[in-house]
């Protein structure tokens, strides 16, 4: 029997069955699944819906409900009756609570959003999606109940929707994870959290303070070991004894080039496909999670780079579903994201919430951020409308609401102290810092590669002066995968006078040591010369080499001496002052101290060894670093050094020729050098009540004054004596012999006896006769 019927009486009335037959997991704000529309159609009495023919409704036949509730398309509205409740969400598919979340956004015209992939029997059971009033997000809630069976992890899917009268189906922007980065081929993948069982609990977010930065990049970073990249990485992190490289360093944090998809198998990270996936060739969202889980068990944070001034220029997923709201601009690497849209500003700091939770991530460096707030930036081809500066601010505010102690460092050039001002004058996201806590010092990084490859030493100058508004504001480095991967000029292939191991072992001296947060780039630490390749290289850091070759090995026990010192201060090598204290370009000398002087870098960068060399201090210092000694001496020549083992009064210093000496402080002055005198007078031939004194000029001895006489002991009467401590060096006294009692006070005949104390320590003997 062929059945008319209304699709909006349908909709009441399956409304009201819903809720009398108990069904009450169960809602239209999307179409149910063939499993729910079975149990519907049993339950529906369709003979009491024959009215008011439609159009939708032609050739319904009895029996046939579920394909009608399927083809119905929910009206508008609100996920959770509430307008916000989107906002505070990320975008995706994954499981919240028993609910699966879906949100999407579509373009302005396009209709009829679905879900559909292996939990929906595929196209056939897709689940309709409800779009929002203001037509931003298209969004489904609901239980398992609602697809054809329960989504699995690592279940395939994508959306369809209609555009221009044509279906088409794409991926999912924020996918948690994905098979590839292919616009066509590629599947968005089930990503369930709880997959993954965290081993550590007890994980803090460290203070600025505390870090020190290894860069790396995960393919790149080792040969050895085997499996996927993250597995790699992991292994170096593992304290396993074996192949333990990374925890053996003594840093504190690994900063990963970008892990998110991004088009084929080998890339830097700076062409971003997709944000919220995690790198498929490189072990997916649970070997990132292993890697994190690894290095906070063994207390290393994680931060992750993260590209946000332009968008990949392959597999671009935000291109294609909506490039209106998405792209505004272009640069010379790729499209710009449109910063001034709500939707954009939601995708990427949901993106940075999202990255921060499911990871337990520990900081973000930043990409270029110059390129993302100043619209004259060199990188930008077409013109954009704006809103970058809100839209860093709006990332920075809303993660630092989450975590404060999640760190954001910028690579802004050039330097520009406003993106890391302390208060910029307004308030967004509830914060009124500037939109980052750091930023990569360029101005650091230039003056000291300069002088390692032969400049004047006056650069330093530059190096070693403040940066910004605070000490957090500094990044500081002497190598990065950009200042070695663009151009070939790795420190140690590019060194004055061919001496790439010895400038290499100063540039880490007076990177580890200085003020701020010091960063050293993967193979920086064993001199390594091989240019970081860009993107479609695969040549990879010999860590066994440089843990057995003598050179290499000495080299890393350098960097590991001065990441000892670091963990030992952090709160006064990081936020310390710092100041050059003395350069003499010819000598080839260079010293800047670090918190008030407690320590003191002093650098050679000539092929002089310099024996109580005067820079023009003093203090009582202990050498604690020099690379002269036999476990960091690359040459195996002289040991130039006053040894490390207890402190002395520094007036000059010893300085290996192309090396460096570290000292801390540990006393401001010298003992003051003091003289003992021993007095004796003869012949004190006394009466009852009278005793022999030594009077004089100095306070000591009365200054003159009977009364306050030095007395003197009859240890060997007539002979009376005594000593008189702690009197000043270098000092003319003038004294005599008097006897006192109770009256007459008798002196010592003739002139007054005389001696100046020796200028340094001493005992001495002076004697006088009545």
């Amino acid at each position: 029997m062929q059945v008319d019927i209304s699709i909006s009486k349908l909709y009441d009335h399956l409304t009201k069955v819903l809720i009398c037959t108990g069904l009450v997991s169960f809602t239209l704000s999307a179409a149910p699944s063939n499993k729910a529309l079975e149990v519907l159609a049993d339950k529906l009495p369709v003979e009491t819906m024959l009215k008011n023919r439609s159009d939708k409704s032609k050739g319904l036949k009895n029996g046939n409900v579920a394909s009608v509730v399927r083809a119905f398309i929910p009206a508008p509205a609100w996920m959770d009756d509430n307008a916000e409740a989107i906002w505070q969400r990320s975008p995706g598919v994954y499981k919240e609570g028993d609910n699966w979340i879906v949100v999407f956004h579509a373009a302005e015209n396009d209709q009829n959003v679905k879900l559909f992939g292996d939990f929906t029997n595929g196209e056939t059971g897709a689940v309709s999606l409800t779009q929002t009033p203001d037509g931003k997000f298209w969004w489904f809630k609901g239980s398992d109940e609602f697809f054809a069976r329960s989504p699995l992890h690592g279940d395939h899917y994508r959306f369809s929707l209609v555009r221009n009268g044509e279906t088409i189906t794409m991926q999912d922007p924020a996918a948690r994870w994905v098979t590839h980065s292919g616009l066509d081929s590629g599947w968005s993948k089930i990503y369930l959290s709880e997959q993954y069982q965290w081993q550590t609990s007890d994980w803090q977010r460290p203070a600025q303070s505390d870090l020190n930065i290894y860069q790396l990049h995960p393919l790149r970073f080792t040969n050895r070991n085997s499996g996927n990249a993250f597995v790699q990485v992991t292994e170096e992190l593992n304290a396993n004894g074996h192949n333990d490289y990374i925890n053996n360093l003594g840093v504190t944090a690994v900063q990963m080039l970008p892990v998110n998809e991004f088009a084929g198998d080998f890339s830097w990270g700076y062409n971003p496909a997709f944000f919220y996936a995690v790198e498929s060739s490189f072990g997916g969202p649970d070997g990132l999670k292993q890697l994190v889980d690894t290095a906070h068990s063994n207390g290393i944070a994680v931060i992750l780079d993260v590209v946000f001034n332009h968008i990949g220029p392959g597999d671009n997923i935000l291109d294609q579903v909506d490039a209106a709201t998405y792209l505004d601009g272009q640069t010379i690497w790729g499209p710009m994201p449109n910063y001034n849209n709500d939707v954009t500003q939601h995708f990427f700091v949901q993106n940075l919430l999202y990255l921060a939770r499911e990871f337990r991530i520990d900081g973000f460096r930043f990409d270029a951020t110059n390129t993302i707030h100043n619209p004259n930036n060199f990188a930008i081809t077409q013109a954009h409308d704006g809103g970058g500066w809100d839209f860093l601010r709006q990332l920075y505010g809303n993660v630092k609401a989450y975590d404060n102690n999640i760190w954001f460092s910028a690579e802004e050039l050039p330097d520009w102290e406003g993106i890391t001002a302390d208060n910029v004058g307004s308030s967004v996201a509830g914060s009124s810092h500037g939109p980052m806590d750091s930023q990569w010092v360029d101005r650091f990084h230039d003056n000291f590669k300069e002088v390692l490859r032969g400049a004047h030493l006056d650069h330093l100058f530059e190096v070693f002066s403040h940066f910004g508004d605070s000490w957090q504001d500094a990044t500081v480095y002497t190598e990065s995968h950009d200042e070695v991967g663009n151009v070939d000029e790795r420190i140690a292939k590019v060194a004055r006078d061919g001496k790439g191991g010895q400038m290499a072992q100063i540039a880490l001296a007076g990177t580890v040591m200085a003020r701020g947060t010091p960063m050293v780039f993967m193979g920086q630490e064993a001199a390594e010369e091989t240019q970081f390749h860009i993107d479609w290289w695969d040549d990879r850091l010999p860590l066994s080499q440089y843990e057995e070759s003598n050179g290499q090995q000495k080299l890393l026990a350098w960097y590991q001496k001065l990441n000892q010192l670091r963990a030992n201060d952090t709160v006064s090598l990081s936020s310390g002052d710092s100041k050059v204290e003395y350069i003499h370009d010819i000598n080839g000398i260079a010293a800047f101290s670090r918190d008030n002087g407690k320590y003191l870098v002093i650098m050679n960068f000539r092929g002089t060894d310099w024996f109580d060399y005067d820079i023009g201090l003093h203090g009582g210092y202990r050498e604690v670093a020099n690379t002269s000694w036999p476990q960091y001496n690359l040459t195996n020549s002289a040991e130039v050094s006053r040894g490390g083992w207890h402190a002395q009064y520094f007036t000059s210093f010893h300085i290996p020729a192309y090396g460096a000496v570290i000292l801390q402080r540990e006393f401001v002055e010298p003992p003051t050098p003091l003289v003992d005198i021993n007095f004796t007078c003869h012949n004190g031939y006394t009466e009852w009540g009278e005793s022999v004194y030594a009077v004089g000029n100095i306070a000591q001895l009365g200054g003159w004054n009977t009364l306050q006489a030095f007395k003197l002991e009859p240890t060997n009467y007539p002979a009376w004596s005594a000593t008189l401590t702690g009197v000043a060096t270098d000092t003319a006294i003038e004294w005599k012999c008097i006897k006192q009692g109770l009256g007459e006070v008798y002196w010592q005949s003739g002139d007054n006896n005389q001696l100046i104390t020796p200028v340094e320590s001493a005992v001495v003997q002076v004697e006088a006769w009545f």
